[in-house]
């Protein structure tokens, strides 16, 4: 009688007949006996930056299977993906960026910004940082420049307006004291002019020329400090 191999299920299989087994992979030999080893799975794939690589269990094939996919961060139950940006809805003046390395959260610094009341406020479009309703303005106002017997006319800008006064509670003096609040200059450049002078020639003059201007606590900055 012809030997034979058998399968898992005792089976018969003829020599150079082939098999899958409990992942393995089984061959009938020539010699009638049974060869089996463990099945080869392919390599898992290399992701690219900004991806992430994620395994399961294959029982159909019996391999691990892996696949990339894009990297997310994960903030209030919500996937964003890399390169995102969104407000916090907790705070306006805080936003967050989402990178492969995970977030990075940018504040939003609000320069000079004095204190008002909150209907005198008005808010940037995130509603952080606010200006005060103020009369102080840049007011145009015609110069003549006199300077080594030379001159030009022309137009500067000068701080005009009312600053609306508040009373706020002085820690230091433990009482209320009254703001100062005066309309000056907040921004400038410098500029220059030609000035003519009587033999027919010019000279160059650079001068202030004031860009915004708000309103300053002249109180705050004239304090004396107490002599030692």
């Amino acid at each position: 009688m012809l030997t034979v191999c058998h399968g898992p299920l005792g089976e018969e299989k003829s020599p150079g007949e082939e098999w899958t087994a409990n992942c393995y992979t089984c061959t009938c030999t020539d010699a009638n006996t049974v060869d089996c080893n463990l099945k080869e799975c392919p390599s898992a794939p290399t992701c690219k930056t900004g991806e992430r690589l994620l395994k399961f269990q294959d029982n159909d094939t019996c391999c691990e299977i892996g696949y990339c996919e894009p990297r997310t961060c994960l903030f209030n139950s919500i996937d964003y993906e890399i390169g995102a940006s969104f407000d916090d809805p907790n705070n306006p003046c805080i936003s967050y960026s989402c990178y492969d390395t995970g977030f990075v959260a940018v504040v939003q610094d609000c320069p000079k910004q004095t204190w008002c009341p909150e209907e005198d406020r008005v808010y940037d479009s995130k509603k952080c940082c606010y200006t005060c309703k103020t009369n102080c303005r840049s007011s145009p106002v015609n110069v003549t420049i006199k300077y080594n017997g030379c001159q030009k006319r022309i137009k500067m800008t000068r701080c005009l307006g009312e600053c609306k006064k508040t009373v706020q509670y002085n820690y230091t003096l433990f009482k209320l004291t009254n703001s100062c609040l005066c309309c000056r200059e907040d921004n400038y450049e410098f500029r220059e002019v030609v000035l003519n002078c009587p033999d027919g020639s010019t000279i160059p003059y650079k001068y202030r020329h004031v860009t915004t201007c708000s309103c300053s606590d002249i109180c705050q900055q004239s304090v004396t400090p107490p002599v030692s």
